[in-house]
Formats: C-alpha cells, sequence, structure tokens
C-alpha cells in the first residue's frame, strides 16, 4: 500500500473515532463522573502513553520545540473544549458547528496568507453560516448559540483551523511530535478548566473511585486502542495528503455521530438537522475541491 493510501486509510479512522468520541463522554457522566471530569480522565489518560514517548522522541521534539508546542496547543485546547461541549449541547448541533472550519479557513487564509475570498469561497461560506443558521434557529431570531455548549463547539472550530495551517506551514515537523504535543495540551487544559472553572478537587473532590473502577473496562481500551491510535492517525494524514481531501475524508465524522445520536440519544433529529448537515457537508465539499484544484493547477 502507498503512503497516499496509508494516509488515507488513517485519515478515514481518525474520522471515524472523532464520530463517536461523545459516546464516551456521556457514558462517563451518566456514571456518576460529573462535571468536566469524563473529559478530563479521557485526555490525562493518554499521558500513561504520551509521556514515556515524549522522553524517547525528546532529542527530535527539541529540533522544532516551540513550533510543535504553540500548534499542539491550538489543537489540543481546540480537542478539550470540543469534547466538553458534548456535555452541555446536542450531539449533532456540537459536530455541525465544529464543522464551520470553511469559514475560518478562508478568513485566516485571507488575514495570514493573503488569499482571496472568491466568489465560490463566498458562496461556500454562505452555505455554512446558512446551514449554522437552521441548526441554530429553532424558530428564534437571529439564530446565535443558545447555550455553553453550542460556544464551545464554535470556538473549538476557530481553534482547530488556526493549530491545522500552523501544522501545514511547519511540515518539517515530524505528524508523530504534533501528536505528542496535541495530547500534552488537551490534557493540561481539561486540568485547568476542572480545577479552576469546574472547581474539580478543590470543591468537588476526585471522581467517586468505585464509578470509575467500573468504568475502566472499556475506557482503558477505548483510550489505548481508540483514542490515541485516532487522533494520531489523524494528525499523520493531515501531514502527507492534500488539505482538501483530508477535509473530504474527515467529513465521515458528522455521519458517525449524528447517526449515533439518533440511535442512541432522544435528542431531536428531523429535516432540520438535515439541511443543516447537508449545507455545512457542501461548504466543506467545495472548499475542498476548490483547494485540489488550486494545488493542481499550481504543480501544473
Amino acid at each position: 500500500m502507498s503512503r497516499q493510501a496509508w494516509a488515507k486509510t488513517a485519515t478515514l479512522y481518525g474520522g471515524l473515532l472523532w464520530g463517536t468520541f461523545w459516546v464516551p463522554v456521556r457514558e462517563l457522566d451518566k456514571a456518576g463522573i460529573g462535571g468536566l471530569w469524563p473529559v478530563t480522565l479521557l485526555y490525562t489518560m493518554t499521558w500513561v502513553v504520551i509521556l514515556p514517548a515524549m522522553l524517547w522522541r525528546w532529542r527530535y521534539i527539541q529540533k522544532g520545540f516551540w513550533k510543535q508546542q504553540v500548534a499542539g496547543f491550538f489543537l489540543g485546547v481546540a480537542a478539550a473544549i470540543y469534547a466538553t461541549a458534548f456535555l452541555y449541547t446536542e450531539v449533532a448541533t456540537a459536530v455541525l458547528l465544529y464543522y464551520l472550519s470553511p469559514v475560518w479557513g478562508f478568513i485566516l487564509a485571507r488575514v495570514v496568507l493573503g488569499d482571496p475570498i472568491t466568489p465560490v469561497r463566498w458562496f461556500a461560506m454562505v452555505l455554512a453560516i446558512g446551514g449554522a443558521a437552521v441548526i441554530l434557529g429553532d424558530g428564534d431570531w437571529p439564530p446565535v448559540p443558545g447555550n455553553i455548549g453550542d460556544w464551545l463547539a464554535l470556538s473549538a472550530s476557530v481553534l482547530f483551523v488556526t493549530g491545522s495551517l500552523m501544522m501545514l506551514a511547519w511540515k518539517e515537523h515530524s505528524a508523530l511530535d504534533y501528536g505528542l504535543a496535541f495530547f500534552l495540551w488537551s490534557g493540561l487544559t481539561m486540568l485547568a478548566a476542572t480545577l479552576i472553572l469546574d472547581g474539580g478537587v478543590l470543591d468537588r473532590g476526585l471522581p467517586p473511585l468505585d464509578s470509575l473502577l467500573a468504568e475502566m473496562n472499556w475506557l482503558l481500551p477505548f483510550v489505548l486502542l481508540g483514542m490515541i491510535p485516532g487522533c494520531l492517525a489523524a494528525i499523520y494524514g493531515a501531514t502527507v495528503l492534500n488539505p482538501g481531501v483530508v477535509s473530504i475524508i474527515f467529513m465521515s465524522e458528522i455521519g458517525v455521530a449524528v447517526f449515533l445520536a439518533a440511535m442512541l440519544t432522544d435528542e431531536p433529529f428531523g429535516l432540520r438537522q438535515i439541511v443543516g448537515i447537508v449545507l455545512i457537508a457542501l461548504a466543506g465539499v467545495i472548499e475542498s475541491l476548490l483547494d485540489w484544484r488550486r494545488r493542481r493547477v499550481a504543480a501544473a
């Protein structure tokens, strides 16, 4: 199998994994591990593998330390608050607001790189914003985020695009080292949020040990066999493939997340959600195809 084929397979696996990520977050919350602890536990548990790996890779990490940490900080914070959004809003709403990335990508590319916002890009932005308006509207006007979960998902979208642009600009560094920085900062972000914003150990105390041990039979395999490989696979794909191809493949997350939410929860799912999905997915496809065409022309 070629490197491109491996990267596409890795990206697909990463997208499918992220589509299921809300399930363990909700399950831990149901098990009595409340507050921000569900997300904090998921990300800090990765340190069992990540911290030894950072020591093993230290001589490589040193060569691009600040670039890796800055990009990892933006990506890690984005992933942390995106996962937290599932505790405070509907799954479909969180996922779709996160996938407003074409809007932020076009704006940041204009501000940072000087790329023009062409009529096609304006059209894609209108589609994406229209999809968000449909999802958030529900008869209200103006259609703005209605709770903290919506705002977290929206903020995560902006931060993730920012970190992705940094990683693309600094391609000389290993995807593995970016992934290690990602897990470090996502865990640190959630620990800080739990201790400062959620009261954490200071007020609530640690999660009930009996509840936590009861969930370990599935939680540990999910972190070690699903979460860590899935996130590293997604980062690897982003360093090998055209960003447009990555975006299209990674949209598998929307389908998986929304399908599981419809099957496993009683959250509303109907015409409004379907229209929102179609509009935002179309915006992502237009962005991806535009990027692919631009690179083909440049290569020619």
